[in-house]
């Protein structure tokens, strides 16, 4: 990608990825991406740890049947926290990939709505 075209070439790119549904794993592939749950009841869902730095993605409930828990095993934030409940329409969470001390983890930037961490 030529610098001169980066901001077009990122406009341009597919962001959406699909949800995995109930106890799927959610793998970001791309800097961007939006990751939009469904739920048909109260269900799980897995964030795999990211494999480099600066990486941004959103994480939101799109349709609420039941909550839904996200897991991330390397932790959301400083305070160690592994998992998100998102519980109503519109709860999000804006993140970036950060380095850790085995490997990388996420660190949530912002948190729309009622997230819960523990």
């Amino acid at each position: 990608m030529s610098g001169h075209r980066a901001a077009h070439d990122m406009a341009n790119a597919p962001l959406d990825m699909v949800d995995p549904g109930a106890s799927g794993t959610i793998s970001i592939d791309r800097y961007g991406a939006i990751v939009e749950m469904v739920s048909a009841g109260v269900e799980t869902r897995t964030l795999n740890n990211p494999t480099r730095s600066g990486v941004r993605a959103t994480v939101r409930l799109k349709t609420d049947g039941g909550n839904v828990t996200v897991s991330a095993s390397n932790g959301l934030n400083v305070a160690g926290n592994t998992a998100a409940v998102f519980g109503d329409v519109g709860d999000q969470l804006d993140m970036v990939s950060v380095s850790h001390t085995t490997g990388y983890r996420w660190e949530i930037l912002t948190n729309t709505g009622s997230v819960g961490l523990s």
